[in-house]
């Protein structure tokens, strides 16, 4: 399903990370390792790069939830407004460039793919390559480009004030939880925060967000499949229960 996907969440004008970042020990090893054309077509099929969009859109989104309200006194609670400068946002993107800089967050994912034996790549490509995810991968891609839309608002609208069927939430409920849609997501956000909240003093993290996170991946997971069936719909959460693709996601959520 599409991680790849996962730039669903760019609502906003996203800033480059700084680049002019010096090497550590790590990231000179991984400028030097050499990767097969497999591993690429592997991580071009995982659509798992785009992580490092999610990394930028969350640190921005947070930045400018916190510098919107400048001067508000900032109580310690969770959520609290507190204004993040100019000085703490460079340093908030310095720092995370050196991991989620979309080159260096390739390497990383294609370090992953080279650990794997041959046999496991083999078994990992062939598993991303099922057309039923590939057709999911479809639906989820004309689903970003009506996010910004009324018809988009309209069903999200719809969907809170009429619920679906406990059965139909039961199913996109598993496609999220074998895909580690939200997970890779919530994952990556806790990440950011981290780093925000170590360099901006009493800043803290929204209260519930992870919460929040995983039903945002939800609605939107209803209105890209809103047109396929409970049985179809099944098939393509089936379709991640492939052992060496549920290992490979957990690796990589391991390394996020």
């Amino acid at each position: 399903m599409s991680r790849f996907l996962i730039i669903f969440f760019i609502s906003f004008s996203v800033s480059v990370l700084a680049q002019n970042t010096p090497l550590n020990v790590q990231d000179a090893v991984v400028a030097e390792a050499e990767f097969t054309e497999l591993e690429y077509r592997i991580v071009e099929l995982s659509g798992l790069v785009s992580l490092s969009d999610q990394a930028k859109v969350s640190a921005q989104h947070m930045i400018a939830a916190s510098t919107a309200k400048a001067g508000a006194p900032s109580d310690k609670a969770p959520g609290a407004v507190v204004e993040i400068n100019h000085a703490q946002h460079f340093g908030i993107a310095q720092s995370l460039s050196k991991r989620w800089a979309q080159a260096e967050w390739e390497k990383r994912l294609l370090l992953i793919v080279d650990a794997m034996n041959d046999k496991t790549q083999a078994k990992t490509e062939k598993a991303l390559s099922q057309a039923v995810l590939r057709s999911a991968q479809k639906k989820e891609k004309a689903a970003i480009s009506h996010q910004n839309t009324a018809e988009y608002r309209l069903y999200m609208n719809k969907l809170k004030q009429q619920p679906p069927a406990s059965s139909r939430w039961n199913l996109v409920e598993a496609l999220d939880k074998q895909s580690s849609f939200s997970q890779l997501i919530i994952t990556t956000r806790k990440h950011v925060y981290k780093e925000i909240a170590g360099q901006v003093e009493g800043w803290q993290a929204p209260a519930n967000w992870e919460q929040d996170t995983k039903q945002e991946v939800l609605e939107f997971l209803f209105y890209a499949y809103r047109k396929t069936s409970n049985p179809e719909l099944k098939k393509i959460a089936n379709g991640y229960n492939q052992p060496a693709l549920k290992s490979f996601l957990g690796d990589v959520k391991a390394g996020i």
